[in-house]
C-alpha cells in the first residue's frame, strides 16, 4: 500500500544534534520514508509506554522474525544504484547512552514506486532481500545491488518492549549507492483522503519547537487564518480543509511551516447484487465479475470502479482477484465484492456475490449449408440458417440481416441468392450472461443431377436384370446421389438387382434436396407372374413381355398335368385363359419359352409358371 493513507506520524524538519528525530509507523498503512545520507537518523522506538501495537499485523512473510514485537515500520527509495549498507542501533537515550535494546529487522524489495507493496502477495519470502533476529542491540542491515528509484521496505522490531530509541546511518556513502531523501516529507506529511472517519488528529511535535500555531485555509480569500487557541503540537480536525501549522525553535533561531490538505468522505455502500452469471465450457465456467459493478453501485452517485476478492480473508489482505473479468470460477460459489468511489478512492463494504452458470442450448447448425441452382446457375428458391432462440440472444451475422431495418439482426438468416463468404458465421450473445458462441457454415453449390444413363445386365429368363444407374453431374460443387427404380424407395447404391421385365425407370436425386432426373423409360423382356382374365382391361391376357427383337421364337402354356393348352406367338395379343373355348380354373400354370442367346446366338429354352387369377 503506498504512503498516504490515514494516520501519518511526524517527521521532523529541524536538526538535532547530529541526527533527525523521526518518529515511527506501527503498521505498515502507516509506513514511514527515510533517507540516510552521512546524518544520523535518530527515531523513538515502538514499545509499550507509546504504542498499543503490541505486534506485527497478519499477511506479510516475516522470514527469520520468529516474532515481531512493536513493529516500526519505514520505506527507503534508491537514488544511485549500488550496494546499500546501514548500521542499526537500539538504546535508552537519543545520544547512544544507557542501556542497550535487543533490535531486529527485515528487508523486502525492490518494488516499484507507486506499487501497493504493503500487500501479502509482495512482502513474501521471494521479495525478502536481509533479515536478522540475532539477540544484538546492533545490526547490520546490507541491500546488495540496490536499484535505482527503485523502493525497499524495512520493518525493525523491539524484543525488548522497552522504551528508547533507534539509530541508523548508511556505513558506506563513499563507496555504495545512495538515497534519495526529496521522499522524506514534511512536518505534517502527505494530503489525505480520509474514508469512514469522523475526525484526524494532525502532530507537527518536535523536541526542539518552543512554538506552533495552526491555520485553516478561507477558500473565499484564498488566505490561511490562524485558528484561536491552537498554540499545541497536534490538532484535531473533523472538516475537510486546507490546514497550516508554524513551527518556532527559539533554540535554533529557526521557524518554517507546512500545509496539508484533509478530505473527509463517506464510505459508498455497496448493494447485494443479482448473481453474476458465467459462461460454462464443459467443466469450466469463465465469469466477468464486472458485471455485478452497476448492482452493487445501485444508486450511488459518482463514478465506481469495483474489486473482488476470493475470502473474507483475501479481503482483510487486500487480495484482490487480480482478472475479473476473466475469472474461472464454480457455479454455487460465492465471492466478495467493493464497489470504489473514483474521485475518493473510499471502498465500501464487501458485499456476497453469487456466481451462477449460463449452457448454450444445443443448437442446429449444420457444417455445410446448400444453395441449389438450375442450368443456368440461378439459386433455386430460399436459403434459411439459424434457430430463433428468443429476445434473450443477440444475433450477430456476418452477413446483413436486417430485413425489417429495425438496426436488430434477425435470428434466422434468408437468402435468396449468393452471400459474399464462402464461409457464414453467426456470434450468438447471451444478453443476461454475456457469453458468446460463434457458429459457421461452409457455403456449397449444388444442381440436380444433368443425365441418368443405365447399364442393363442380365434377363429375366436367367435371375432377373442387374440395372446400374449412373448419375452425371451439371454444374456446382461435388455431390452424392440416391437412387430408385420407379417409385420405389431411394437408395445410395446405384445398382439393381433381381428386376423383373417391363417398362422402368430409374430416378437420382441430390442427397442435399437440390433436385432429381429421371432416365429415359426402357422395357426390359420378361413375363408377368400372374394375369386376371376378367375383362375390365387389366392383365386379361398373359404374354412375354416382348420388345420386338424376336428374341422368343417360341411360347407353349401347360396346366399343372403337363397337358399343352396353348402356343401363343410372342406377337399375339396372348393366352385368354381358355382351353377350347372353356374358361380356366385359377391355378398355376407352366409355360416354355425357346429364345435365341442375344450374344451367342445358341437356342435356349425357359420353363416357368405363373397363377391365372379370378
Amino acid at each position: 500500500m503506498k504512503p498516504g493513507a490515514i494516520y501519518f506520524l511526524f517527521i521532523a524538519f529541524f536538526a538535532l544534534g547530529s541526527g533527525a528525530l523521526f518518529a515511527q509507523g506501527d503498521r505498515c498503512s502507516t509506513i514511514q520514508p527515510f533517507c540516510a545520507g552521512d546524518e544520523l537518523l535518530i527515531f523513538e522506538n515502538s514499545s509499550s509506554a507509546n504504542n498499543s501495537q503490541t505486534v506485527a499485523e497478519r499477511g506479510p512473510d516475516y522470514g527469520c522474525l520468529v516474532t515481531q514485537p512493536y513493529p516500526a515500520w519505514f520505506y527507503l527509495q534508491v537514488r544511485e544504484g549500488g550496494n546499500l549498507e546501514f548500521n542499526l542501533r537500539q538504546s535508552q537515550n537519543p545520544d547512544g547512552s544507557g542501556m542497550l535494546y535487543d533490535v531486529d529487522f527485515i528487508v523486502w524489495g525492490p518494488f516499484d514506486p507507486g506499487e501497493e507493496y504493503c500487500s501479502a502477495s509482495k512482502l513474501n519470502a521471494q521479495n525478502t532481500i536481509d533479515c536478522s533476529y540475532d539477540p544484538s542491540p546492533v545490526e547490520n542491515v546490507r541491500i546488495p545491488s540496490a536499484r535505482a528509484n527503485q523502493v525497499y521496505v524495512v520493518l525493525i522490531t523491539n524484543f525488548s518492549a522497552l522504551p528508547g530509541y533507534i539509530s541508523l546511518q548508511q556505513v558506506n556513502t563513499g563507496s555504495g549507492g545512495s538515497t534519495d531523501c526529496s521522499i522524506v516529507g514534511s512536518a505534517l506529511g502527505p494530503d489525505q483522503r480520509l474514508c469512514g472517519v469522523e475526525e484526524v488528529t494532525l502532530n507537527a511535535e518536535n523536541v526542539q519547537a518552543t512554538a506552533y500555531e495552526w491555520f485553516v485555509l478561507n477558500e473565499r480569500s484564498n488566505q490561511f487564518e490562524v485558528i484561536p487557541g491552537e498554540t499545541g503540537p497536534t490538532l484535531t480536525v473533523n472538516t475537510s480543509g486546507e490546514y497550516q501549522v508554524t513551527v518556532t525553535s527559539d533554540v535554533l533561531n529557526a521557524e518554517d511551516s507546512d500545509q496539508v490538505l484533509i478530505e473527509f468522505f463517506d464510505n459508498p455502500v455497496a448493494s447485494v447484487p443479482s448473481p453474476v452469471i458465467g459462461c460454462a465450457e464443459g467443466e469450466t465456467v469463465t465469469y466477468n465479475l464486472t458485471n455485478a459493478t452497476s448492482d452493487m453501485v445501485g444508486g450511488n452517485p459518482g463514478s465506481y470502479s469495483s474489486m473482488f476478492f476470493l475470502t473474507q480473508d483475501d479481503y482483510e489482505r487486500s487480495n484482490r482477484i487480480p482478472n475479473p473479468t476473466n475469472f474461472i470460477g464454480v457455479e454455487g460459489q460465492s465471492i466478495l465484492g467493493v464497489i470504489v468511489d473514483e474521485e475518493s478512492g473510499c471502498r465500501s463494504n464487501p458485499v456476497a456475490i453469487r456466481l451462477e452458470a449460463f449452457s448454450f442450448p444445443e443448437i442446429e447448425f449444420p457444417p455445410v449449408i446448400a444453395f441449389c441452382v438450375d442450368s443456368n446457375g440461378d439459386v433455386v428458391g430460399n436459403v434459411s440458417i439459424g434457430e430463433n432462440l428468443g429476445s434473450g440472444y443477440v444475433y450477430s451475422w456476418n452477413v446483413p440481416n436486417d430485413p425489417d431495418g429495425d438496426g436488430v439482426e434477425n435470428a434466422v438468416l434468408n437468402l435468396e441468392s449468393f452471400p459474399p463468404q464462402n464461409v457464414i458465421s453467426l456470434t450468438l450473445e447471451h444478453r443476461e450472461s454475456s457469453c458468446q458462441r460463434t457458429f459457421s457454415t461452409e457455403v456449397v453449390v449444388f444442381s440436380p443431377p444433368a443425365a441418368v444413363t443405365v447399364e442393363i445386365e442380365g434377363s429375366d429368363f436367367e435371375g432377373g436384370y442387374r440395372l446400374t444407374a449412373t448419375a452425371s453431374r451439371s454444374m456446382g460443387d461435388e455431390t452424392s446421389y440416391e437412387y430408385r427404380l420407379d417409385n420405389g424407395p431411394w437408395q445410395m447404391d446405384n445398382i439393381f438387382q433381381g428386376v423383373s421385365g417391363g417398362t422402368h425407370t430409374i430416378t437420382a436425386r441430390e442427397i442435399n434436396g437440390c433436385g432429381s432426373t429421371s432416365s429415359a423409360p426402357f422395357r426390359l423382356l420378361g413375363y408377368p407372374r400372374f394375369f386376371t382374365p376378367n375383362n375390365d382391361g387389366y392383365n386379361d391376357k398373359w404374354n412375354i413381355i416382348n420388345d420386338g427383337t424376336g428374341f422368343v421364337t417360341k411360347i407353349l402354356i401347360f396346366d399343372r398335368y403337363g397337358k399343352l393348352l396353348k402356343e401363343i406367338q410372342p406377337s399375339s395379343s396372348g393366352w385368354d385363359g381358355t382351353y377350347n373355348d372353356a374358361l380356366m380354373p385359377a391355378d398355376d400354370y407352366w409355360f416354355v419359352v425357346e429364345y435365341r442367346d442375344k450374344n451367342s446366338g445358341v437356342a435356349k429354352d425357359f420353363k416357368g409358371h405363373f397363377s391365372l387369377k379370378r
